[in-house]
């Protein structure tokens, strides 16, 4: 149960997503630096999996990762998700992760979608890239944006949610606007409302990843956006990874 969307200009990319997570689930460990194969990577840790469901690396990969409820899962599957996305989180391009996904188990998991983006994606030909699994196949394709899972009535949810990010989006979408959809609750209509609450399930938390040939930023809000998103929240918890190339020109 989750809400992404993004923001692409001549610079880089911005990415915004709401992870919506049973009110039971373990509250997950804020974004720090990982270590893998020798790149550095930011992303949230969930203690249950050992996964993440959000990343982006040193020479500006990111990837997110949102639960496919409504496939049928494989039998035999039996790795988190999360560790998919952690494990591909290394990797130094779309073409890279489009490459090692294509060579994975896929039955070992449960279905999802998983979103690639790379800073080729603010060029002309740039496309952020939706890499899904059904349980039975796989297909590796453009990503619509914005994009949504639920649990509960898919159809109905991401109805609602398209009609209110062109409501406060609309044609002309920019950071200001796409953290306000990101806030919405409509408290006639939790269930569905961008930032969602229902008696088991709520969004727990809000990451918004910025990405230039510079350096990379994640900020994490950890609580509800409608309650908790603020400026001042944002501007406190971002945490900067300089990129491999601005590093190496510095030297």
């Amino acid at each position: 149960m989750c809400s992404v969307s993004w923001l692409i200009n001549d610079s880089g990319y911005q990415i915004f997503f709401n992870r919506d997570e049973q009110k039971t689930r373990a509250q997950a460990l804020p974004p720090s630096v990982q270590h893998m194969d020798g790149m550095k990577v930011l992303m949230p840790i969930d203690p249950v999996g050992q996964g993440s469901w959000i990343s982006t690396n040193e020479v500006g990969v990111s990837l997110c990762l949102l639960n496919n409820y409504q496939a049928t899962n494989p039998k035999g599957s039996v790795f988190s998700r999360g560790l998919l996305l952690k494990n591909l989180s290394k990797e130094k391009s779309i073409a890279e992760v489009c490459t090692a996904f294509e060579r994975l188990a896929l039955s070992q998991f449960a279905p999802f979608v998983l979103l690639a983006f790379d800073l080729s994606v603010s060029q002309k030909d740039g496309q952020v890239m939706s890499l899904t699994w059904d349980g039975i196949d796989f297909t590796i394709e453009p990503a619509q944006l914005p994009l949504f899972s639920s649990g509960v009535d898919l159809e109905c949810v991401t109805a609602y949610r398209k009609s209110a990010f062109e409501a406060i989006v609309g044609e002309h979408p920019n950071e200001a606007r796409l953290l306000a959809f990101h806030q919405h609750h409509h408290a006639e209509h939790s269930h569905m409302s961008v930032c969602m609450h229902r008696d088991d399930a709520e969004t727990v938390s809000f990451t918004q990843i910025i990405v230039t040939s510079e350096n990379q930023i994640m900020r994490y809000i950890n609580g509800s956006p409608c309650g908790y998103l603020t400026q001042e929240a944002l501007h406190q918890s971002g945490i900067t990874l300089p990129s491999r190339q601005a590093l190496s020109l510095t030297v």
